[in-house]
């Protein structure tokens, strides 16, 4: 048996959303704040029995934020079982949350909800709006009931299922609460934590204080119940000793003296007849079952023979390693025991533990045969994870959508893109736009121009730029799909129009003519497999230089940049004049074929490498780097970030006029208005680049 889907609505930062599941690991995956603990701890309402049991009473603040109002609405949560079999530890989940329909599939559901008396009020309140308002807004979070049922077969995610079921709150309609629809809602049952294994391995922060803490120590876990295998022997030879320990403490001529120290001052205090009769005496537990858990952990050191520590002379990683250690024993022991289902959640294992152990620790657990599911924002994991045991989430202006990558991708497709997703790659599965490049000249271009030009970074924008090295575009970008990832992914690449006039008969072609006519050739080619490729999906886009990067940032008027590169290049000052000649030519088929020789002769990486060097706020961005920046933010920035900006070109030399036109002032004068500040800069410097980026924002 394994859980296929979980279905949370109104909780936390969910609003409606479904995680789809796999046998073996599964891999929660997701930035910071996107809600990778809420989910984890939604799967833990259902089936984690080492949860308190009040933890079922939630709050007012454990609703979705994006709801408005909370008042009336339902927190629902529901796991999807699948392979419910007739095996013995099947049994009672299969009769308690199997569906009636001779499947093997089940359904445990988990509702917070108004109790029956306001449900009923809500009703008979119908057709009359003020009434039902007027309810709504005297309801209390100590009016809700937590409840599960099993079976239950309505898709609360589905709105028309979700107002018939729990109301129509935009009519203020309510459903009967007697008609109960045990088909949809379910049959009641008590929690089922007794029909499974779980353990839950925690986000990896202060690890010392939870090993040295009675409650919280796994230490403490796994020593519960050890008595019992210990022989009686053995138990009474401990118990003898410990109880003669105890006595020859207590006995200890310096232990009697402090005892009939403190019982004189009492006497002189209160005197004889007030004062209590006090002794000092060793009470170290001669249980067997007390004394076990008076152990703990010591720490050696692999390079020191026979030393042994405190917990507090480890690293943080050190200390990591150990808990996790107990946790997997832990795990490890339950599967002994004959349940319907073994789980291990393990949240966020790669806090101060090392790559290559984080790496091991999750293939290590992928081949085990207990269903796990694994939260993480380390690109060393997702690096090694499948897509199609991912899912993603994504935080979009608070509202958070759940992705599986490998939706509608056959196993062929998804083992390419897996084998290229190496750590560096793999951001792109966290990012909140992606560009995807040809090589390593617009890897390291483009950003710099970014910051130098706009004053921020594509991190800040949360962009992923990644290079493919000229190829998988189509792999990669298949990612980026309604069914999938629904963020926008943009494709920059080369036309390679060719820079000298071609003749109309090829074999009038010179080597040189015929090599252009080659890449012009290829281009058209690939132009057209990525129009047909992107056709149809608007979450990817692909925008061309017209010839190639190195040309086209020419073209955009960057001449000065690039013939400052040549003292870099060359020693011989006739050398650096006769290149630069060839730059400042007016014909693109002079000044591009010298840029191209260039990049030929250093390298296409090292040359842009020292053109970052002189790119300054008054270089120009391609208007094709601008398209595909704005695609990839899908057409979306936060009027915050557009001001900075904005700031930052005011605060910096512009090529289109001079210090003492810019709009200074009136920034200063309505610093309140960002929107205002926003427009007037669009005004006074409309053909600034980022005024171009503004012009294709959705505002």
């Amino acid at each position: 048996m394994y859980i296929s889907s979980l279905r949370i609505r109104n909780f936390r930062n969910f609003l409606s959303s479904k995680f789809m599941f796999k046998k073996g690991v599964n891999t929660v995956l997701g930035e910071n704040g996107s809600g990778k603990t809420n989910a984890l701890f939604a799967l833990r309402l259902l089936l984690d029995e080492s949860l308190p049991r009040n933890i079922t009473k939630l709050r007012d603040s454990d609703f979705c934020r994006n709801l408005g109002d909370w008042k009336g609405h339902w927190i629902v949560i529901s796991v999807d079982f699948e392979e419910l079999s007739s095996h013995e530890g099947c049994q009672m989940l299969k009769h308690d949350a199997g569906h009636m329909d001779n499947s093997e599939k089940g359904t445990l559901t988990f509702y917070f909800r108004p109790c029956l008396r306001v449900r009923l009020a809500l009703f008979e309140a119908n057709g009359d709006t003020a009434l039902s308002q007027q309810v709504i807004d005297e309801i209390k979070i100590d009016d809700y009931e937590s409840i599960f049922t099993g079976r239950a077969n309505a898709d609360f995610l589905c709105e028309k299922a979700y107002s018939e079921l729990v109301g129509d709150f935009d009519n203020l309609v309510f459903p009967d609460p007697n008609n109960q629809d045990f088909k949809a809602y379910g049959v009641k049952l008590s929690p089922l934590h007794e029909e499974v294994s779980f353990t839950f391995v925690k986000a990896l922060r202060d690890v010392v204080s939870d090993l040295k803490n009675y409650r919280n120590s796994p230490l403490i876990a796994l020593l519960k119940g050890l008595e019992s295998e210990i022989s009686d022997d053995d138990s009474e030879n401990i118990t003898t000793l410990v109880s003669d320990i105890n006595n020859a403490i207590s006995e200890l001529d310096e232990i009697k003296q402090v005892s009939c120290g403190i019982q004189n001052i009492l006497y002189k205090t209160v005197g004889y007849a007030f004062s209590p009769i006090i002794d000092i005496e060793s009470s170290l537990p001669s249980e067997l079952d007390k004394l076990l858990q008076k152990l703990s952990l010591t720490v050696g050191d692999n390079y020191v023979d026979g030393y042994s520590g405190d917990l507090n002379e480890l690293s943080l990683g050190g200390a990591n390693l150990i808990y996790v250690a107990l946790k997997l024993l832990e795990y490890e022991r339950k599967q002994d025991a004959d349940k319907a289902a073994q789980f291990l959640v393990i949240e966020e294992p790669e806090a101060h533990i090392h790559t290559h152990i984080q790496k091991t620790l999750f293939e290590n657990h992928a081949i085990n045969k207990t269903q796990v599911f694994l939260s993480t924002h380390s690109t060393q994991i997702s690096s090694v994870a499948k897509i199609s045991e991912m899912n993603i989430l994504g935080l979009d202006e608070n509202k958070v959508d759940v992705f599986q990558p490998a939706t509608n991708l056959n196993p062929i497709e998804c083992g390419r893109i897996e084998r290229y997703l190496n750590a560096i790659r793999s951001t792109l599965l966290f990012a909140k736009g992606v560009i995807l490049v040809e090589g390593e000249a617009e890897l390291i271009l483009i950003p710099v121009l970014v910051k130098k030009v706009l004053g921020i970074s594509l991190d800040e924008l949360g962009i992923s730029l990644i290079s493919m090295d000229s190829a998988f575009f189509e792999h990669i970008s298949n990612l980026f799909h309604s069914d999938r990832i629904r963020k926008h992914c943009a494709i920059i690449t080369d036309f390679d129009t060719s820079i000298t006039k071609l003749p109309a008969d090829k074999t009038k072609d010179t080597e040189y003519l015929r090599s252009c006519r080659n890449s012009q050739e290829s281009g058209v080619i690939r132009q057209r497999k990525l129009d047909e490729h992107t056709k149809d999906n608007p979450y990817i886009e692909a925008f061309y230089a017209q010839h190639t990067f190195e040309v086209d940032f020419l073209i955009a008027d960057n001449f000065v940049e690039a013939i400052e590169v040549l003292e870099s290049i060359y020693n011989k000052k006739a050398n650096i004049e006769k290149s630069k000649a060839l730059l400042e030519d007016k014909g693109v088929d002079v000044y591009g074929k010298e840029m191209l020789r260039l990049a030929d002769k250093v390298g296409k990486g090292w040359l842009s490498l020292l053109i970052t060097e002189c790119v300054s706020s008054e270089t120009y961005i391609p208007k094709y780097v601008i398209d595909a920046i704005a695609f990839s933010c899908g057409n979306k920035l936060a009027p915050q970030v557009i001001y900075k900006m904005c700031k930052y070109r005011l605060s910096n030399p512009m090529s289109v006029f001079k210090d003492k036109d810019k709009p200074k002032q009136f920034f200063a004068d309505n610093k309140d208005d960002i929107n205002a500040c926003i427009v007037e800069f669009t005004k006074r410097c409309p053909d600034d680049d980022l005024s171009y980026l503004i012009g294709l924002l959705d505002r």
